[in-house]
């Protein structure tokens, strides 16, 4: 049984660690993700996002921009983006191993697609651009197989095993009464049950934590001996509702770029927010500036006009006809040089965009002559190279992880078809395939076209220097590059088959032209020796 005393004050102490991160969390949402700006406050329900800090929105465009481009290039739910594989890649020469992957990647790919996996994801990158960390949580469901959960950051605390991953998570949020109730009936706790009757819409304070288990019977898998412990808190009372267990950690938890000595992580926001803060200001004096040139100050005379003075337009203001022309009134000239001004916030747009990776995800817009395919494909390719950081911690943290989660998932509810018997004890690797992974490996692309090209060159003068080079191999390393469906690929056994029978062909074909010219050379011979006859007996 867990001890929820020390359970809650090691939460209040984490809570007290990370004030400083909610402090500097909630500086960013100020002004680039205004919707979640409650990092240190309380929003209630309905209430209007508070945009008192913007004057400009470049950072909340670019933002969403590199959010969906990431969403787009890198989990497309219109296309697959992984495949599987062993980790010895010699199983993945047998049809059966390929075809069992196969039908493996396109069930997990369904399932994916037929829940809200999408709009988490989407969720999960604008976390982790804004602060520089998200949270999923992955669970199995009646309905669609799994559901994915996003977790509001200001309520969750985190902490790291000795290599520096996740394993331990302590999710605090709020539910009415009545969801409560509907989970957990009479375990809910002595808050909802006095409450469900009369205030049913009323909130509780629910913590959610899961660790690894510090004591258990590793003979025994029900909930209370599996490797992960599980246990919903309500807060208030200290009230344990539910202890249970996961086999594998459910928490998904990525940062976008992390120090070691930290456990949350750093973000574009983070390094924008400077640039982000001067080009508000400077759009707020530009407003200013503007708003003085086309609606000018003025200068009242002390005398001459009946006050208060009527400003609007086609208004009316009487003056005194004896006052002299001193006393009219006179606009204040405006001094301000709005045209710098501009470009120098031209200057902070470029640099935001450029740190949220915009221009890279605009590659293919930004083009501006005409060039062909191969050329913007590489363009694109050498623009995404510059993401491989970002791209590997993100398969490392969070994709790898949710995948093996769904995986096990489906697999022990036996939504997946069983392995064959030669790799039920492999290792299995998951390969990314999407415009963003792949290009992480188009330098080893390029590399082998250029490597072609070159030989190539020396075969136009040495053809016999083609014998080095094993066809078969380049297609297929160059196939595994691209992420192409082994489907399409013929096995070495069918290959050899195919070329066997071509063979064979071949010396039947050879065969049978020697022997129409033989024939044809005894028909020769028969003509020219009666032809020979012919012209003896006619002299």
């Amino acid at each position: 049984m867990i001890d929820i005393e020390k359970l809650c004050k090691r939460n209040e102490k984490l809570d007290g660690q990370n004030a400083n991160w909610r402090n500097y969390w909630q500086d960013l949402a100020d002004y680039t993700l205004p919707r979640k700006a409650n990092q240190t406050t309380i929003r209630y329900k309905g209430d209007r996002l508070k945009l008192n800090f913007l004057f400009d929105t470049t950072a909340l465009r670019a933002l969403k921009i590199m959010s969906a481009g990431f969403h787009s290039n890198l989990t497309n739910p219109a296309s697959k983006w992984f495949t599987m594989q062993t980790r010895n890649i010699d199983f993945m020469e047998f049809p059966e191993v390929r075809i069992w992957f196969n039908r493996v990647e396109n069930k997990i790919f369904s399932v994916l697609n037929s829940s809200n996996f999408d709009t988490t994801m989407q969720e999960f990158y604008t976390d982790a651009g804004c602060f520089g960390t998200g949270a999923i949580l992955v669970l199995d469901d009646i309905q669609d197989k799994v559901r994915f959960t996003i977790c509001p950051l200001n309520g969750v605390n985190i902490e790291e095993d000795a290599q520096g991953r996740v394993n331990r998570v302590y999710r605090n949020y709020t539910m009415t009464v009545q969801q409560a109730f509907d989970l957990w009936g009479n375990n809910a706790g002595e808050i909802v049950l006095e409450k469900i009757k009369d205030n049913p819409q009323d909130e509780v304070q629910i913590l959610h934590y899961v660790g690894p288990r510090d004591y258990r019977d590793s003979n025994k898998d029900d909930a209370v001996n599996m490797p992960f412990v599980s246990c919903w808190v309500e807060k208030t009372k200290k009230h344990l509702i539910k202890e249970s267990g996961f086999f594998d950690f459910p928490y998904v938890v990525g940062r976008f770029y992390k120090d070691a000595s930290d456990v949350f992580g750093f973000s574009p926001a983070m390094d924008a927010l400077a640039a982000i803060k001067l080009l508000n200001a400077q759009k707020r004096t530009m407003l200013r500036a503007a708003m003085k040139q086309s609606d000018p100050p003025l200068i009242l005379p002390s005398r001459g006009f009946i006050l208060p003075l009527n400003l609007n337009p086609s208004a009316l203001n009487y003056r005194d006809p004896k006052s002299t022309s001193k006393d009219d009134l006179q606009t204040i000239p405006s001094t301000g040089n709005i045209p710098i001004n501009l470009e120098v916030m031209d200057m902070e747009k470029r640099a935001i965009e450029e740190t949220f990776f915009v221009p890279l995800f605009r590659a293919l817009s930004d083009i501006t002559k005409q060039m062909t395919v191969p050329e913007v494909q590489r363009r694109i390719a050498e623009n995404m190279v510059l993401l491989g950081p970002v791209v590997g911690r993100f398969t490392d943290e969070v994709l790898d992880p949710l995948l093996v989660r769904v995986f096990n998932i489906l697999y022990r509810s036996g939504e997946l078809p069983e392995p064959p018997n030669m790799i039920k004890d492999q290792e299995m690797d998951i390969v990314y395939i999407s415009p963003l992974a792949k290009a992480q490996r188009e330098s080893e692309m390029f590399a082998i076209e250029s490597f072609l090209g070159n030989v190539g060159a020396i075969a136009s003068v040495k053809p016999e220097v083609l014998d080095k080079i094993n066809e078969d191999k380049v297609v297929d390393i160059v196939s595994r590059i691209k992420g192409i469906n082994p489907d399409i690929l013929r096995s070495d056994e069918e290959v050899k088959a195919i070329r066997d029978a071509r063979a064979q062909q071949a010396i039947m074909a050879q065969s049978m032209a020697l022997m129409q010219q033989g024939a044809d050379t005894v028909k020769v011979g028969a003509d020219i020796d009666k032809t020979m006859a012919e012209t003896g007996a006619s002299k």
